[in-house]
This record gives C-alpha cells, sequence and structure tokens, in this order.
C-alpha cells in the first residue's frame, strides 16, 4: 500500500465493489467547484442565511428543560437525544441531520477539551448526543427516566464538534488543545492540528485563510485524533480533498490528491524528520514540527 496514493487506499477501503458509473458520478457530485459551502451540505448540514451562535442553540435546547425522554421523538414536547439536537437547530433555520452519528459527522471537527468548553458545541459518544453548556455540563436529553435538562456528568463523551451555519467567535478562542494562537500571534507549538495551524498553513501556501480543511474521509478522523477544529470529515465516498493539503502534499513529495491519508502523514512525516507510522496522534511531534516551521518561516 505504499506505493498509492491516499485517494487510491480510501478508494479501495470504501468502494471496492462500486461500478464505473458509480465512481464517476461520486466525482461529479463532489466537484471541487462546489467549495465550502457545498462540502458542508453533502455532509448534511445547511447553513442559515443568518449568523445564530452556539449560545442561540444552546438556550434553544434549554427551552425544553423538563420535557420527557421517548425514543423516536424530536419534538416539541417530547425528544430524544438527536431529535433534541435536530428540533433546536430547526428552530434556528439550520437543518441538520436526524441521527446521533450522522449528525456528527456532519460538524465541524473539535477536540474533546474544547468542545466542553465551547457553549453549543456538539458532545457525541457511540449512540447518544448532547450539547455542550461551556462548563463542564451538558444539555441533553438522555435516557428514560431522564427528561431533557441540564447534566453535570460526563457520560463518556467520545468526539466533539462545531455545528455549520453557527457563530462561535464568543466562545473561548481556538488555543490550548486545539493547535491555536498564543498572545504574541505565534502557532501554540503543542501538536495539534486545529484551525489556526491551517490558516497559518494556508497563508504560507497562498490560498485563501479560512482554517477549514474540508472533504476529508471520516474513515480516518479516529486514527488521527492530532486533527481537531476546522477539518469537515465526510462519508468516505463523497472525500473530494482540499487545496491546503494538495499544496502540502506538493511540498512534502506526496500524491496531490488533496487527502490527508496514511501516506501523506507519512510524507510529512519523513519532512520533518519524525517517526513514520502514518497517524497524527495527540500532542503529535509532526504536528509540533510543522507549527515550529510555520512559526519560523520554515515552509
Amino acid at each position: 500500500m505504499g506505493h498509492l496514493t491516499d485517494k487510491e487506499v480510501l478508494m479501495r477501503i470504501v468502494q471496492p465493489q462500486m461500478s464505473r458509473r458509480s465512481i464517476l458520478s461520486t466525482l461529479v457530485i463532489g466537484a471541487p467547484a462546489m467549495g465550502v459551502l457545498g462540502a458542508l451540505n453533502l455532509a448534511g448540514a445547511t447553513p442559515a442565511a443568518a449568523s445564530p451562535s452556539g449560545a442561540d442553540f444552546l438556550q434553544m435546547a434549554e427551552s425544553k428543560t423538563g420535557c420527557p425522554f421517548i425514543w423516536g421523538e424530536a419534538g416539541p414536547s417530547s425528544f430524544d437525544c438527536s431529535g433534541l439536537v435536530q428540533w433546536s437547530l430547526s428552530q434556528l433555520r439550520i437543518s441538520f441531520p436526524r441521527v446521533s452519528g450522522e449528525q456528527i459527522n456532519a460538524c465541524l471537527s473539535a477536540g474533546l477539551e474544547e468542545a466542553r468548553a465551547t457553549p453549543g458545541a456538539i458532545m457525541y459518544m457511540p449512540g447518544h448526543i448532547g450539547i455542550s453548556c461551556g462548563d463542564g455540563t451538558y444539555c441533553e436529553a438522555r435516557n428514560y427516566g431522564y427528561p431533557v435538562g441540564i447534566y453535570n456528568n460526563d457520560p463518556g463523551w467520545t468526539d466533539g464538534g462545531l455545528v455549520p451555519g453557527l457563530d462561535y467567535s464568543g466562545a473561548p478562542s481556538d488555543t490550548g488543545s486545539s493547535g491555536g494562537v498564543a498572545s504574541d500571534g505565534s502557532l501554540v507549538v503543542d501538536g495539534y492540528w486545529g484551525s489556526a495551524t491551517t490558516q497559518k498553513l494556508q497563508e504560507t501556501l497562498g490560498l485563501t485563510a479560512d482554517g477549514l480543511v474540508p472533504g476529508q474521509p471520516e474513515s480516518w478522523k479516529k486514527q488521527n485524533p492530532g486533527l481537531t477544529t476546522g477539518w469537515q470529515w465526510v462519508s468516505d465516498s463523497q472525500a473530494m480533498g482540499a487545496d491546503v493539503i494538495s499544496k502540502l502534499q506538493a511540498k512534502v513529495g506526496a500524491a496531490a490528491d488533496g487527502l490527508i491519508g496514511p501516506g501523506t502523514i507519512a510524507a510529512i512525516q519523513a519532512h520533518f524528520g519524525t517517526t513514520q507510522d502514518g497517524v497524527l496522534s495527540e500532542q503529535s511531534s509532526s504536528i509540533m514540527a510543522l507549527q515550529k516551521a510555520l512559526n519560523e518561516g520554515k515552509f
């Protein structure tokens, strides 16, 4: 597999029996000209024209405090966990998937600590979803006997996310365990590749600096916990890649398909002389090397 591009690896994993016509359809549907908003729509979330905040989302969910948990219900007087999320966003004119697994996949990735500190961030674990209050508590429709309300115990969250179309600018900034910016404007060298690291990389590569990496395959998300905010994970068949990754691949000598797969990661690691294991872990030494190079203007 060392001689395959990341896109070829992905196609072998996801589409071993896909017909030629289906492959062509997938490529047409995911045309790069769609841009970021098109990628977000493919993920199942349609941003509203206005920009309600994460706090607005949280407030909408909290307005249903006391409503009973009933599996399969999505309001207005009873809810299951994902029904509460979907209903609350619909009140802000944001269309969102119905089930929890699709909901977290429609989000921009966020580290767990960042999500816990961000009002209106999504909290997810397999089979359950809730909304962060930003202070270590969570608004949820938790289970039978546990109505919509604020809960202060962590049920075992595994992922955090930010809803496309919500404004989180008033929330804690992209710092700490999410690859943020220090007070002097330099990147925090913490080994987490978040929006700030992407933005600095985009500036260095002469691209629009929006801090987003769209069109990445969701099957590689869990393997790379060092990738945090700004990464947009879509179903593998719709993963069309991102310009910033294509430019990065050209820099490190990897095939330029726009996907941050194991081949690209190994090339990044080889470029910086770090262990070539093809993954970006938490506090990744490879990400730290990238951040240092960007700070020093040497990349």
